[in-house]
């Protein structure tokens, strides 16, 4: 979360919840489960960071000392917004990345002494890639697809593109990539 999360925000966010500190902890909790469900039942692969999103504006309000009446209704109406967000996000994404090709080099089969299993792991990719979702791919692609000299300032232009931060855009790429590397690994062994 953003730094607007602080133990003062947390706390009053709480406080807003419910007086019983406990029972407010429920609550959040529960608000949380319910906006990460709303998240996924609209396709969302980024849930929890939505939610997390939505969580930052109610405590940023909160911490303005805006008076909020009912928070749940509240907070669903910053998750309507925060997924509209989203989708334009993910829009802008596909229109950047649109020029980019699809990497044939991943898929091509590279010439070494262990052909066998290079051709292996090659399929496994592939099939891996395939299950991921449009977006996460092109993300996962783009973010690769560059040289060296060119690298910082492609990847800055696609976290601007995606409208998140450069380091918000490492950590989901780390994360699309351990999911790559598990399936892919997992394919290897079943085959």
């Amino acid at each position: 979360m953003s730094d607007v999360l602080t133990q003062t925000g947390f706390d009053k966010i709480l406080a807003t919840l419910d007086a019983d500190r406990e029972l407010a902890g429920s609550k959040y909790e529960l608000l949380r489960v319910r906006l990460i469900k709303l998240f996924e039942w609209r396709n969302c692969e980024n849930a929890e960071e939505l939610t997390d999103i939505v969580f930052d504006r109610i405590i940023k309000k909160i911490v303005d000392s805006e008076q909020i009446q009912n928070i749940n209704a509240y907070a669903a109406t910053v998750a309507q917004f925060v997924f509209k967000e989203d989708c334009r996000k993910r829009e802008r994404l596909f229109q950047l990345t649109d020029d980019v090709p699809e990497r044939n080099v991943l898929v091509e089969k590279p010439e070494s002494i262990d052909a066998e299993n290079d051709d292996l792991r090659m399929k496994c990719l592939e099939k891996c890639l395939v299950k991921f979702s449009d977006e996460n791919r092109r993300l996962i692609v783009a973010y690769h697809d560059t040289d060296e000299r060119t690298m910082i300032s492609t990847r800055k232009r696609l976290a601007d593109a995606t409208g998140i931060s450069l380091n918000v855009l490492r950590i989901r790429i780390c994360r699309l990539k351990a999911k790559l590397e598990n399936c892919t690994l997992s394919c290897c062994s079943n085959e």
